[in-house]
C-alpha cells in the first residue's frame, strides 16, 4: 500500500511535499530494513518488500541516494541469506536507474560493480551445490542481472575478479531444461560477445580504411570528410573502453565448454524458440575466437583461426555415426571453414541453426 501510494503521489514543485516524503520514505526503509533482517526468507515479504524498494529507487532516487548503500547491502544480505530470486530481480532494477543513485558516473558504476561483485560470489556459491534444473527462476533471475550489468558497464563487470566463474557457469546453466531461463542465459552470452564481435569487425575496417586511403603530396592521408550522425555514434565507442582483450581470452579458456554446452543444446534439448538466440551466439563466438586474437595483437593481417573447427570436430566426434554420418559431418565441417576464412558470420547462424533442425529432426522428434 505505502508502494502504491508513494508511486502515484506527485511531489515536484512543492518543497513542503518533498520534506514530508523524504521523511516518509526514510521511516518506512528503517521498518522495511528489519522485515528484510528477520524474515527474508518469507516470499511474502520478499515480494513485497521488493516491489516496494523498486517505487523508492525508480520515483524517487534523489531522496534515496543519502540510503542507497544501506538499501543494496540489504538486498545484497537478503539473497545471501535466501537465494530467491526476487532479490536478484530488484538488484536489476537498481541498475537500470544507477546513474541517478550516484554523486557522478564513476561513482554510481563502482556502486553496480560492488552490488553485482556480491551477488555473483553468493550465486555462484548456491550453483556449485544446486542443480541449475532446481532453481531455473534463479537461474533466469541471475542471468538476466548479468546481461543487464554488461550492458551498463561491460569495463567493471568483465573486469570483476569473479567473471571467469560466471563465465564457466552460464556455459554450465545452458543444460537448464527450462525455456526462460535458456533465453535468459543465451540473451547474457549475447551480451558479452555481439559488442565484442562489433568491436573486432571495427578494428579490422579502421584498418582496412586507413590503410586504403589515398596519400597527399606531404604523404599524409586527406583530412576526413565529416561523418554521417551513424558513423560518429559508432566513433564515440572507443575500442579501447571496451575490454576486447578480456572476453577474447576468456573465450580461449572456456570457449569449447561452451560450444558444446551449445551444439548440445541446439541439437537436443533446446526449445524451438530459442534456437535463433543460440545459433547467434555460436556465430558470434566463431567470430571472436577466429579474429579476436590477432586483433588484440593488432596483426590485422592475419587469416582466421581454426579454432572453432577443431573444437567442432572434437565435439561431433563424440556423436555417434548412426546419428551423425561421417558425410554429413565432413560436410558441416568443410562448410563451416570456408566461412570462417571468408569471414561470413551470419551464414555460420544459418548453417548451424539448418545443422542441428536436421539432426533433431532424424534423432529427438522421433522419440
Amino acid at each position: 500500500r505505502m508502494g502504491v501510494f508513494l508511486r502515484f503521489m506527485h511531489v515536484e514543485d512543492n518543497e513542503s511535499a518533498e520534506v514530508l516524503t523524504a521523511r516518509i520514505i526514510n521511516e518506512s526503509w528503517a521498518l522495511v530494513s528489519t522485515a528484510l533482517q528477520r524474515f527474508a526468507a518469507d516470499v511474502a515479504v520478499s515480494e513485497g518488500v521488493s516491489k516496494f524498494v523498486r517505487v523508492l529507487v525508480e520515483y524517487y532516487p534523489n531522496i534515496l541516494r543519502p540510503i542507497v548503500a544501506q538499501v543494496i547491502d540489504a538486498v545484497v544480505s537478503a539473497f545471501q541469506l535466501t537465494g530467491h530470486g526476487t532479490y536478484l530481480w530488484l538488484a536489476r532494477r537498481i541498475i537500470n536507474v544507477h546513474q541517478s543513485l550516484g554523486v557522478d558516473e564513476s561513482a554510481s558504476l563502482q556502486l553496480v560493480t560492488s552490488m553485482v561483485e556480491r551477488l555473483s560470489e553468493a550465486a555462484l556459491a548456491l550453483f556449485q551445490g544446486t542443480p541449475f534444473s532446481e532453481i531455473p527462476e534463479t537461474t533466469e533471475d541471475y542471468f538476466s542481472l548479468i546481461e543487464r550489468a554488461v550492458e551498463t558497464a561491460p569495463a567493471y563487470i568483465i573486469g570483476m575478479p569473479s567473471f571467469p566463474y560466471v563465465v564457466q557457469a552460464a556455459a554450465a546453466a545452458l543444460s537448464v531444461n527450462h525455456f526462460h531461463a535458456q533465453m535468459a542465459v543465451l540473451y547474457a552470452w549475447a551480451q558479452i560477445l555481439s559488442p565484442t564481435k562489433r568491436h573486432i569487425r571495427l578494428a579490422r575496417e579502421t584498418r582496412s580504411v586507413l590503410q586504403t586511403a589515398p596519400a597527399t603530396p606531404s604523404g599524409r592521408a586527406p583530412p576526413a570528410s565529416p561523418a554521417s550522425p551513424l558513423r560518429q555514434r559508432r566513433r564515440s565507442v572507443r575500442p579501447d573502453a571496451y575490454p576486447v582483450d578480456l572476453v577474447v581470452e576468456l573465450c580461449a579458456k572456456h570457449g569449447f565448454d561452451l560450444t558444446v554446452k551449445l551444439m548440445h543444446g541446439l541439437m537436443q534439448h533446446f526449445d524451438r524458440e530459442v534456437v535463433s538466440v543460440a545459433a547467434d551466439v555460436f556465430a558470434a563466438l566463431t567470430a571472436v575466437v577466429s579474429d579476436g586474437p590477432a586483433v588484440v595483437k593488432a596483426q590485422f593481417d592475419s587469416p582466421p583461426l581454426a579454432t572453432m573447427c577443431e573444437w567442432e570436430q572434437a565435439m561431433l566426434s563424440q556423436i555417434p555415426e548412426a546419428n551423425f554420418p561421417a558425410v554429413d559431418r565432413q560436410a558441416f565441417l568443410s562448410e563451416l571453414s570456408e566461412l570462417i576464412q571468408t569471414r561470413q558470420w551470419p551464414k555460420i547462424k544459418t548453417l548451424v541453426n539448418d545443422t542441428a533442425a536436421v539432426f533433431w529432426r532424424r534423432n529427438v522428434s522421433k522419440k
